[in-house]
């Protein structure tokens, strides 16, 4: 994990204009992604004057390169910007966990700096030849990145972020429209709101290709699009495009024949008996042992050869843990790549919702106040200990009720599982209790992480996000007495992709309910086309915050490339009751990875099973600002 920050401004700007403080607090921001090293590197054009640059670029220009590291590939920490003799420069934000060999010893933004060395050393007979090499090699990589590649020869700039857009990359242009640039030219892996700056305009760079802007003398300022096709579509394998690494979702509508057989004899699931499950067919079977096997080298790639910087029993690697399935079926397969030694952080976030609380405050007293009416008891302020003794030398932390979130109750039930499944592993259970003060005291910086998106319901995604990952929270110790624990794992799992690819949510339902089958498949393509833009940015930009690293086992583009292959009824069977046909294919894996309770967990949205969600009085027609201004007052 890196934060990369890139401009190109006008020379004769004075170094005192209004710019200056911008790119500071960019720089500021960007050093918190990578806090192990920071650097920067500067490159100055000159030109001779030509109308066709267009009216707002100067002959002379400067373009400014800032990386921020956090080591976490390699022995040793290296520092980027990556300059190499010939003039090119890279900052990259990324992992390369396949398609170009990465020993473990070597840092994964170096070898791709000689590897871009090897392409412009064949490469001189004009840009065209260097760019389709440029973008074979970037089609190759597996794992997530957004970069900024400055190739000296050609006088181009290329930028962009990976097909599913797993990393955060924005843009400002000046205002010039849908694709010319004006000055100054920005590229930030995070920024802060149009309500703090009116100089600064910032959008995600989109995640459908690589882009590039020329800037050799005779160009005009455009950046120009170098787009991510299917391998199927007519456009494969033309000029200036990559392939993606994966097909479309497979449209065949499955027959009669081959689906399940509903539950024999009239039985119906009961989630309190999940043990009753449907038949598995052999097809089911093939698509158990296939998941198990391309999920888990997901994991492996995502938790081996972290560097170790605290003792050796530290946990390196966290889970965003909300007890559900996805994360469940992560945790134990980072069990099984692991050194045994070694701790694994659970974090589990739960936030004091005044309106919650006092809904349950309020269906609590009702259901006392039937209950002794209809004992026929008196209310009564005394309490009886039921006979038994206390130990008055024994310590007790009271629990707080306030933070009993439905995600808190969710981990608790997975945690046990999980440690009936893998008692050798230490697995940290980390209680992140987030008091509504605090909640609201943080507001306003989090709206800030997320620009440029600003809804509600983006605040309240990234409010649990941000919390969990900061990682300050409490464990139990052997006695069962909370104790203060902060987390120092870098690198934390998360489930997303699960529901979108294994048809999780409610829309899948109601998409199956009204046009079937085909429905389904149309619901599961879209959810897929448009991960870059809903979620991944965002969650980039929040957990990066505190100097951690999101890694999506579920959005390895080998997981995806499998899951897209497969028939829709061996991934999501709504046919089936919620609880047992919603990602069929994941509740098959829990149970053969020793999860019976586990498998029947219904999906439920962070921002309820935390409850950010409502958490004051505010509207689903306002913004996430208008929240906090509200709440400020």
């Amino acid at each position: 994990m890196c934060g990369i920050l890139f401009s190109i401004q006008d020379r004769n700007v004075e170094p005192t204009d209004k710019f200056a403080p911008t790119w500071s607090t960019l720089q500021e921001l960007n050093s918190r992604r990578g806090p192990s090293a920071q650097d920067s590197h500067s490159v100055a054009l000159s030109q001779p004057n030509n109308d066709s640059l267009g009216p707002t670029w100067s002959s002379n220009i400067d373009m400014t390169f800032y990386g921020a590291v956090l080591h976490l590939r390699g022995d040793h920490v290296s520092r980027q910007p990556h300059v190499s003799p010939t003039g090119n420069v890279l900052l990259w934000n990324g992992e390369i966990f396949d398609g170009i060999a990465v020993d473990h010893h070597e840092n994964d933004g170096r070898v791709l700096t000689d590897q871009l060395e090897a392409i412009s050393a064949r490469c001189y007979d004009g840009p065209q030849d260097h760019r389709q090499d440029f973008l074979n090699l970037m089609a190759t990589i597996e794992g997530p990145y957004a970069f900024v590649y400055f190739h000296a020869h050609s006088q181009s700039v290329y930028f962009g972020r990976d097909c599913l857009g797993r990393r955060s990359l924005l843009w400002h242009k000046s205002d010039q429209g849908e694709s010319t640039v004006g000055l100054p030219f920005i590229l930030t892996s995070t920024g802060y709101s149009a309500f703090r700056s009116e100089l600064l305009r910032l959008e995600e760079v989109p995640a459908d290709g690589i882009y590039s802007l020329s800037l050799a003398s005779n160009s005009p300022k455009v950046v120009t699009k170098h787009p991510w096709v299917p391998a199927q579509s007519s456009s494969a394998n033309e000029p200036d495009t990559m392939t993606l690494p994966f097909g479309r979702v497979n449209s065949a509508v499955p027959q009669d024949s081959e689906l399940s057989v509903p539950f024999p004899d009239g039985l119906k699931f009961d989630q309190a008996h999940p043990d009753v499950v449907p038949p598995i067919t052999e097809a089911m079977k093939e698509a158990i042992t296939g998941m198990i096997e391309v999920l888990g080298d997901s994991v492996r790639r995502r938790v081996q050869d972290i560097p170790r910087t605290g003792l050796v029993h530290d946990a390196r690697v966290g889970i965003l843990f909300s007890g559900g399935l996805d994360c469940l079926c992560l945790a134990a397969l980072a069990d099984r790549f692991l050194p045994e030694g070694e701790a694994i952080d659970l974090l589990n976030v739960g936030f004091e919702n005044p309106r919650s609380v006092k809904a349950k405050a309020a269906e609590e007293a009702l259901a006392q106040k039937r209950l002794k009416k209809k004992q026929g008891v008196a209310e009564s302020s005394g309490s009886t200990d039921g006979g038994k003794a206390k130990n008055e030398n024994t310590k007790s932390v009271k629990p707080d009720t306030r933070f009993n979130v439905p995600d808190r109750t969710t981990g608790y039930e997975s945690l046990a599982e999980l440690r009936k499944v893998s008692p050798q592993r230490h697995w940290n259970f980390v209680e992140v209790n987030v008091p509504f003060e605090e909640a609201m005291a943080q507001r306003s910086e989090i709206l800030e992480r997320i620009a440029p998106l600003e809804t509600v319901m983006d605040l309240s995604i990234a409010m649990a996000f941000w919390f969990a990952s900061r990682g300050i929270g409490y464990i139990k110790n052997d006695q069962g007495e909370l104790e203060a624990y902060t987390s120092q794992a870098k690198v934390l799992l998360s489930g997303l992709g699960a529901d979108e690819q294994l048809g999780g949510y409610s829309r899948h339902k109601d998409q199956f309910t009204a046009a079937g089958w085909e429905g389904l498949i149309h619901e599961l393509q879209l959810d897929l086309d448009r991960i870059s833009t809903r979620n991944l940015g965002r969650d980039d930009r929040i957990i990066s915050d505190h100097g951690k690293e999101a890694r999506y086992p579920f959005l390895s583009t080998n997981v995806v490339q499998f899951l897209s292959k497969l028939r829709v009824d061996l991934k999501v069977d709504l046919r089936y009751p919620r609880g047992v046909g919603e990602k069929i294919l994941l509740r098959h894996v829990a149970r053969e990875l020793g999860f019976n309770r586990a498998s029947s967990h219904w999906k439920r949205a962070v921002q309820f099973g935390a409850r950010t969600a409502k958490m004051t009085d505010s509207g689903r027609s306002e913004i996430g600002q208008q929240v906090v201004d509200r709440a400020a007052e």
